[in-house]
């Protein structure tokens, strides 16, 4: 067990380190160069520097530590000490790589190679348990204290980093922040879950209410109590089902690996959904379709 353990740990410090390189490697050759800017504490920390000329390894770093202070009752143990390595390395990385500087001629290649690096260092640091802080811990608090959910939070995060830097690297290079940070968003969804946009999840577990607790107040997805038995022992048994989004495979399994590591879990690709969390025609049209749906009802 210990030796399992230990190959595990090295696996995470690979991804962490790895992922932290590339993290690097998004701010200082491809963001600051070309004077973009970014969401979260890391768009905090590069706003800091294009006034001040702070290097923003130390702004993140101090501004990380803050704010793991604050909210490091919302990090399991594992993931808290995984974050707090990814932070010290992201920071002293973020003053190594300073060699390299790619400025292209065609402007948009700087936003899309910034956002390919930065969300696979993310994606990797994910995968590695850790986090990358900041935005994560400020989102779940206000997600308790406010009650907004937590890619609303995040989005709202990046909203007020973002626009106010308008004033400081121009509206050209804001909208070309903004291609950057959706290819980043792209980029983590494709490390963590590859391509299948949902995922459905059938969770066995004598805990199976706990397990349900959480999702739905980490998560926020509804889930699905299905009556079952086992053939053999013909014992009584509680399935959770879940359709998620692969964003959310990740947060659920460390849910369900912390209040039972001996739940029986089941991962599917799932081809179409529809309905309520996951219908993609706007609300006027559902409504003009149900409306037709009833009247040919009564025809």
């Amino acid at each position: 067990m210990k030796s399992i353990a230990n190959k595990e740990t090295a696996k995470n410090m690979m991804l962490i380190i790895i992922g932290s390189f590339l993290y690097a490697i998004s701010v200082n050759v491809f963001t600051v160069p070309n004077d973009l800017a970014e969401g979260g504490l890391t768009g905090f920390s590069l706003i800091l520097f294009y006034l001040t000329k702070i290097e923003p390894s130390y702004t993140i770093f101090i501004c990380n530590i803050v704010i793991i202070a604050i909210g490091y009752k919302f990090l399991d143990k594992k993931t808290l000490n995984y974050t707090l390595v990814a932070n010290g390395i992201i920071s002293v990385l973020l003053l190594v790589v300073t060699k390299w500087e790619f400025i292209p001629e065609t402007t948009l290649l700087a936003p899309i190679g910034s956002g390919i690096f930065m969300g696979a260092g993310i994606g990797l640091i994910m995968l590695g348990h850790g986090t990358t802080a900041g935005s994560d811990i400020l989102a779940k608090i206000m997600q308790k204290y406010l009650g907004i959910n937590i890619p609303t939070s995040l989005l709202l995060i990046d909203i007020f980093i973002v626009l106010p830097s308008v004033f400081i690297i121009g509206t050209e290079n804001v909208f070309l922040t903004l291609v950057n940070l959706y290819i980043q968003t792209k980029m983590i969804d494709f490390v963590l879950e590859g391509l299948n946009p949902r995922k459905s999840i059938f969770i066995i577990s004598e805990k199976y209410d706990a397990i349900a607790k959480q999702i739905e107040t980490q998560i926020g997805r509804g889930i699905t109590l299905l009556d079952g038995s086992g053939h053999y022992t013909g014992n009584k048994k509680q399935v959770l089902y879940i359709i998620i989004s692969r964003r959310e495979v990740l947060s659920i399994k460390r849910i369900v690996e912390a209040i039972d590591p001996n739940a029986f879990v089941t991962i599917s690709d799932v081809q179409e959904v529809t309905g309520e969390g996951f219908t993609y025609l706007p609300q006027e049209e559902q409504a003009e379709r149900i409306t037709e749906a009833e009247e040919q009802g009564l025809q």
